[in-house]
């Protein structure tokens, strides 16, 4: 119950994923197989987690709101509540709603007074809604003076007056309630409960007067701040209190976590729960979302590791539900209001991805303790949409537990080198994970090897479904069969001027221009933007990298010399801007971040910057397109074309996975496969085009918040400016990029220990440190004998 008010203390503290079986790996064998053994000893019974529709298109439809212009879909629902009665109860901004089956179906109030309809249907109109066990409603209302309302069971509905302390009251003179930004609460005992930052209030629950002020507690430490937090069980008030600090990096830590109980009758401390507090303090210090149990004797905690359950007569708290298989352990959602029905069914309304919706986790007698099957997911670095997918394929598949594995955690001293010979090692044993998200791995060596699976089924089934882009999704396809596939992917294009585009064919073309750019303009401070001599590597490289490994599988001597030689001519031409402390060449993974360092869409505009007629960047979505058009339009004979290299028709993979020929559990690996192909190409988290033609359509659309119209753009770090307009893409303009992507056939070089080897070699020599010669036999003298391992 303390959501809202974890809300607030935070804000107010801190202001902030028959077919060549020689080519992709042995069949597994059809004995018993890990993770698919099925017993009819196996126990039975746990929480699950079950998604309820609450559509807000039908519920406009049923209240007939006037409002419906105004209302955002992740604005709807106001607050929740499980009755006394074992009905959910949803207050929403179209109205009042009823479910008696756990939110499979809706029923709308036909109590609810007219008042309260038009007071819901006024924007941001409400201070705060709460909502007791026996169903009434107190609410307050916006505006110069908080007027408190109170709608009984039968509809009625009276103004209240409310008694607290002036003191506490605001500069405009309203009440702790206001300033609580919606802390308020109704208590199994009948009473109400509201918070300022300063103290909580006991209120009658029927006449709303002021019974009792409990003083904020603050552990110990004048100078480490003291939080605090509320929930309560039956007749008892909880009182957390705890001190916090915030480290060095950013974090927060708890300490000293103390649990003081308080009789809501009497006002008398009742004394400290040490074993919750030592829970709390111990293994949960993340409190994250307390809420009461419907029966009196239980509190519920919430956070990314799962649901936990304290019975406050026991000494120990049960975690009746485990984050990584549900909502909650997903880096794009938070938690806005829960609940607990009288059946122990947990009820949580999230913010999942910008969008407003509702999960149960309830008890299922006939779900195994634990689930059947086991699947282990592995990257190297440790992805939100990764996390976000495995999240959202556990929702509609309970039966199946994902387990998420990195190599490199940034918490220890584990190396790439190391994290790729533990991840070989275990594959080639037999003990490996069973789906590879290939980021940053070397793909053509684990296909050669043997080591992936044929997985040409499944992208045949899903082409045949919904529409897949071939050319990319068959990119990888070796000896008659496909081992791994892009889940999306960015289109490295050259910008400019296309009297400038024409005569570019090629990296030696790419050189002369800009060469011939810098001798023409000799005014301009950059000739391809603001790039520095990171970036524009990163740039580069995409387009290149693939003609850098010869037949023999050693880099290829002259063909790298070739393009450092046209590299340092071009960053000699660009008079690149003094580097900047890069994250790229840390522990970050170097292609995850490369299309946006160098994205289209950016770089397009900054051309504008530097005046200049000519840039690189990589095309993921629609906005990029926009702004490369917009920049084409702005320079008067602009254009784009495959950005030139080496290697031609090259696009970037990304996200790239495969299943490992070892795994025991092929069909269910499947399944998650076919996820990431079809619902999984819908996820805001994938930034790039998806693979998936149906999806692809959609993310088409521009975003209602791209600014159109003429727009001054300015840049913050020098002060530079320009006009332009700003239009979205036509249809023929979109079914011409669609007309370059179908001719992309070659993925770049996406293996971490090339790329990184190549960037971190390649600044060198780009800023004069090092020779065209000396870099490229140290990039040999690295990666050949990580290639012939």
């Amino acid at each position: 119950m303390n959501k809202k008010w974890t809300k607030m203390i935070s804000a107010a503290l801190i202001i902030t994923l028959a077919a060549s079986l020689a080519a992709c790996g042995e069949k597994e064998q059809q004995a018993e197989k890990k993770g698919d053994t099925k017993s009819s000893s196996v126990p039975k019974g746990r929480y699950v987690e079950q998604e309820i529709k609450f559509d807000n298109t039908d519920i406009f439809r049923t209240t007939g709101s006037s409002s419906e212009e105004w209302i955002a879909p992740d604005d709807v629902i106001l607050e929740m509540k499980g009755l006394d009665n074992g009905n959910l109860r949803i207050a929403a901004r179209t109205g009042i709603f009823d479910s008696a089956d756990k939110g499979e179906t809706w029923t709308p109030w036909q109590e609810m007074p007219q008042e309260m309809k038009d007071d819901l249907s006024v924007e941001y109109g409400l201070e705060f809604l709460s909502i007791a066990g026996d169903g009434r409603i107190f609410y307050g209302t916006r505006g110069e003076q908080t007027v408190y309302k109170l709608v009984q069971t039968d509809g009625t509905i009276q103004t209240v007056d409310t008694e607290l302390p002036a003191e506490n009251a605001d500069e405009s003179g309203q009440s702790a309630m206001r300033q609580s930004m919606g802390f308020a609460y109704f208590t199994d005992f009948g009473d109400f409960l509201c918070a300022d930052f300063e103290n909580l209030y006991q209120l009658d629950g029927e006449t709303f007067q002021l019974k009792h002020t409990f003083e904020k507690e603050v552990v110990q430490g004048e100078e480490i701040m003291g939080d605090t937090s509320y929930v309560c069980a039956g007749d008892s008030l909880y009182t957390i209190s705890r001190d916090m600090d915030i480290t060095d990096d950013g974090n927060i830590e708890y300490d000293n976590t103390k649990v003081t109980v308080y009789d809501l009758e009497t006002q008398e401390e009742k004394g400290e729960q040490e074993a919750l507090g030592d829970f709390l303090q111990n293994e949960l210090s993340d409190i994250g979302v307390s809420m009461p149990g419907a029966d009196g004797k239980s509190l519920y905690f919430i956070n990314q590791s799962g649901i936990y359950r304290f019975m406050t007569d026991g000494t120990a708290a049960e975690k009746i539900f485990t984050g990584s298989m549900g909502q909650m352990n997903s880096p794009v959602s938070s938690v806005v209001n829960t609940t607990v029905l009288t059946d122990g069914t947990v009820v949580i309304h999230y913010y999942i991805d910008g969008q407003e919706r509702m999960f149960r986790y309830v008890y299922d007698a006939n779900a195994s303790v634990k689930p059947e099957h086991t699947l282990t997911v592995y990257s190297l670095y440790d992805t939100p949409y990764v996390r976000q997918l495995i999240t959202s394929f556990q929702s509609g598949h309970p039966d199946v537990m994902l387990e998420y594995e990195t190599g490199m955690t940034g918490d220890d001293a584990v190396t790439r080198t190391d994290a790729l010979k533990t991840l070989n090692t275990n594959i080639m044993a037999g003990e490996g994970p069973d789906i590879l998200m290939l980021d940053g791995l070397p793909i053509s060596s684990y296909t050669e090897k043997g080591l992936l699976m044929d997985i040409q089924d499944i992208l045949k089934e899903t082409d045949k479904e919904e529409g897949l882009f071939t050319n990319i999704t068959d990119a990888y396809k070796s000896d008659g069969a496909v081992c791994a596939v892009p889940t999306s992917f960015a289109v490295p294009l050259l910008i400019g001027k296309q009297s400038l585009l024409t005569n570019i064919k090629n990296l030696d073309d790419l050189a002369l221009a800009a060469e011939q750019e810098r001798a023409d303009r000799p005014e301009v401070s950059h000739v391809l933007g603001t790039m520095t001599n990171t970036t524009l590597l990163l740039a580069l490289l995409p387009s290149s990298s693939p003609s850098w490994i010869a037949e023999d599988g050693t880099m290829d001597q002259e063909k790298l010399t070739d393009f450092f030689e046209n590299a340092k001519k071009i960053a000699d031409a660009q008079n690149a801007p003094d580097e900047y402390e890069s994250p790229l060449i840390s522990d970050t993974q170097l292609l995850d971040i490369t299309p946006f360092m160098t994205s289209a869409s950016l770089n397009a505009l900054e051309m504008g910057h530097t005046d200049s007629h000519i840039t690189l960047g990589n095309l993921m979505n629609v906005e990029g397109l926009a702004n490369v058009l917009n920049m084409a339009k702005y320079l008067g004979d602009g254009s784009y074309k495959s950005a030139p290299g080496q290697s031609a028709d090259v696009f970037i993979p990304i996200a790239p996975v495969g299943i490992s020929s070892k795994t025991g559990s092929g069909e269910i690996a499947k399944d998650f496969i076919r996820y990431l192909l079809k619902e999984g190409q819908q996820s805001s988290a994938l930034s790039s085009w998806p693979v998936n033609k149906t999806a692809f359509a959609d993310k088409l659309k521009m975003p209602s918040n791209y600014p159109l119209g003429m727009r001054h753009v300015e840049n913050d770090v020098d002060g530079s400016s320009f006009d332009m307009e700003f239009i979205s893409p036509t249809e023929e303009e979109i079914n011409a990029m669609k007309d370059v992507m179908d001719t992309l056939t070659t993925p770049t070089v996406t293996d971490e220990m090339i790329n990184r080897t190549v960037i971190t070699e390649g600044i060198k020599c780009l800023s004069g440190e090092a020779s065209v010669t000396d870099t490229v036999d140290a990039i040999l003298k690295k990666l050949n004998l990580y290639l012939a391992e």
